[in-house]
């Protein structure tokens, strides 16, 4: 796996700082949590969105949580294989390519809707008046993609170029959009001829915020059910650490619970991460993430395989 500039230089400045809080503890050690997420959209405050799951894990371990941001997957990837970060919420490709590049982690829990599976899918999308009907007409189109460690903003999308008859590197004219949201919008403002994003980006969540209006993008191609995205916690922690970790997840980073422990005042004003939609999380292992490797084994894509 290529190690990016971004990756590179926030690692440096882990190192160069000791991963030290305000009073010198450093990851993994008493009285801090490194947390770390790649939000879906890039120009949000992640802070804000995971504010009631930060403190709740704070609540549950008794420890002070640092968060730490980034727009590049691979530098979330390279903070848990050097140790830098205790605990981080991956797409399920970038988890794969963690344990890959010899990340000592276990996964605890992937987001789900209320009464729902952990699953979501990717959509192929073209602006709502493109002549382009399925995924075949994506051929030699301008076609935006997230990012080359994003699962449904990728993979998978390789992998419906792929059958097709379209090589995702030379069949298309590719452009890394960076975020899924700017995938979508890229695509709505007639910039990319056609794209790919998560189904949530598409179906609510910038109709939601008014950044898109319904019917503004038409859908031409779906996934098939991808494992949604897990929180994985390094294997180093002291085992009681753990242990509060996995209950946290498991058992109480939902909205019912976080209302019923005072973290929130009701459902509505609870956010477990940056999608409304999410309910909270459900326990899942490692082998929860074989579809993703079996999709690496078929594509042959370079972004599946070791450093």
């Amino acid at each position: 796996m290529k190690r990016s500039l971004t990756a590179l230089a926030m690692i440096g400045a882990l190192a160069a700082a000791g991963c030290s809080s305000a009073d010198g503890s450093s990851a993994g050690d008493a009285g801090v949590l490194r947390f770390a997420a790649v939000p879906a959209e890039q120009n949000i405050d992640p802070t804000a969105e995971y504010k009631d799951v930060i403190a709740l894990i704070e609540k549950n371990t008794g420890r002070k949580v640092e968060f730490v941001r980034s727009t590049d997957y691979n530098a979330v990837i390279e903070g848990m294989v050097s140790g830098k970060i205790d605990l981080a919420e991956f797409g399920p490709l970038s988890y794969v390519l963690a344990k890959s590049n010899g990340a000592k982690i276990t996964p605890i829990a992937s987001m789900v809707e209320k009464g729902g599976k952990p699953t979501y899918q990717s959509y192929g999308i073209v602006p709502a008046n493109s002549s382009i009907s399925d995924i075949n007409g994506f051929k030699g189109a301008k076609v935006c993609f997230v990012d080359p460690g994003s699962t449904s903003g990728y993979l998978f999308p390789s992998q419906g170029l792929i059958g097709a008859g379209i090589d995702p590197k030379t069949g298309v004219s590719p452009v890394m959009a960076g975020g899924h949201d700017n995938s979508v919008l890229s695509v709505a403002s007639g910039k990319c001829e056609a794209g790919f994003a998560e189904n949530a980006m598409v179906d609510h969540i910038l109709v939601d915020k008014g950044k898109l209006k319904a019917g503004q993008v038409k859908i031409v191609w779906k996934s098939a059910p991808i494992p949604m995205s897990p929180v994985a916690m390094r294997d180093e922690l002291p085992a009681d650490v753990k242990a509060k970790l996995t209950q946290t997840f498991t058992k109480d980073a939902n909205k019912d619970r976080l209302v019923q422990l005072g973290i929130c005042k009701d459902t509505n004003a609870c956010a477990v991460t940056a999608d409304s939609s999410i309910w909270g999380f459900q326990q899942v292992t490692d082998a929860t993430f074989d579809p993703v490797r079996q999709v690496c084994t078929t594509t042959h894509n370079e972004q599946c395989s070791k450093a």
